[in-house]
């Protein structure tokens, strides 16, 4: 109800302003001016992305984005990786899904990654190496990676890479964002190889899948809908070394709204940065450009 009457009160408005520019055109008088806006305020968010450092790593199978938070210190520091699903590249998703943003957000002290991943199904993954990634960004970037903790985020498809760094013993935990299709039993079999590991699924379209490897790990704590504030965790959630999450935000808004995804960057153990905009509401997010219409037209699928 409220929206209709905003929207009607929108098009009154609309109705007036044509009258009065018809009315001083049948007058012969030039049409009242529209005012000039003004441009928009750069914001807390895009001061702290600003502030922040950014590297684009021509990689050798794929770009490489890296996001380095101003007051980064690598010895108190983690080190996030974050990979993409189908239908975007690295470079896409950086920009149309305001990564550097949505960082800034959750305010962690972390050198944040973004290496390119598989866009489509039957293409082979680009960095299944962790360590070959953490040279291309130590050497291009000059800084060292956070030594405190290492997790891998990763939406929908990213699960293909996500799958390939299994074996890798310094990915300590691991944040899977509507991303469980299926071989829940790797994901089992890391978990339980060490106490230190920690996993936390989300699920929307893949509820079959999550739900399914919530049962083959009776410790889960289960919580339906992400809370409404920061601070509204319960307790058992922080604690939980399995934590799922039934998801009231769709598969592409997981990672896209500013929500979802700065909320479970704030659920890693991970020291905070008190200059960054974390106390901004969730959904913070500064409006996109709209897209070109030839990009509308060419209308590939989401993830």
């Amino acid at each position: 109800m409220h929206r209709r009457n905003v929207l009607g009160a929108g098009l009154a408005a609309t109705a007036l302003a044509g009258l009065a520019w018809l009315g001083a055109a049948l007058a012969g008088d030039p049409a009242p001016a529209e005012p000039a806006s003004a441009p928009p305020a750069a914001g807390p968010i895009a001061a702290a992305v600003a502030a922040g450092r950014h590297v684009r790593i021509d990689g050798p199978r794929g770009p490489i984005h890296v996001w380095i938070p101003a007051g980064y210190r690598a010895d108190t520091g983690a080190t996030i990786f974050y990979v993409h699903g189908y239908w975007d590249s690295a470079d896409t998703a950086w920009t149309s899904h305001q990564l550097p943003e949505q960082f800034a957000l959750s305010a962690l002290n972390a050198l944040f990654i973004v290496p390119e991943a598989p866009i489509q199904q039957r293409t082979p993954v680009n960095y299944p190496v962790v360590g070959e990634i953490l040279r291309l960004v130590e050497d291009q970037t000059g800084v060292m990676r956070g030594a405190a903790l290492t997790a891998a985020v990763g939406h929908s498809g990213a699960f293909r890479t996500i799958q390939e760094w299994l074996d890798e013993p310094l990915i300590d935990q691991i944040v899977l964002i509507d991303a469980m299709y299926g071989e829940e039993s790797l994901f089992v079999s890391w978990f339980g190889a060490s106490p230190r590991r920690r996993l936390i699924d989300v699920g929307w379209d893949t509820l079959l899948a999550t739900e399914s490897i919530t049962s083959k790990l009776p410790e889960t704590v289960t919580i339906d809908r992400f809370p409404p504030s920061w601070d509204a965790w319960p307790a058992e959630v922080r604690r939980a070394r399995s934590l799922y999450i039934r998801s009231q935000y769709g598969h592409m808004p997981l990672v896209t709204d500013g929500i979802a995804l700065p909320f479970l960057l704030r659920l890693l153990p991970v020291e905070l940065l008190g200059e960054l905009p974390w106390q901004l509401p969730l959904g913070s997010l500064p409006p996109l450009p709209p897209f070109p219409d030839a990009a509308i037209d060419a209308g590939a699928p989401s993830d």
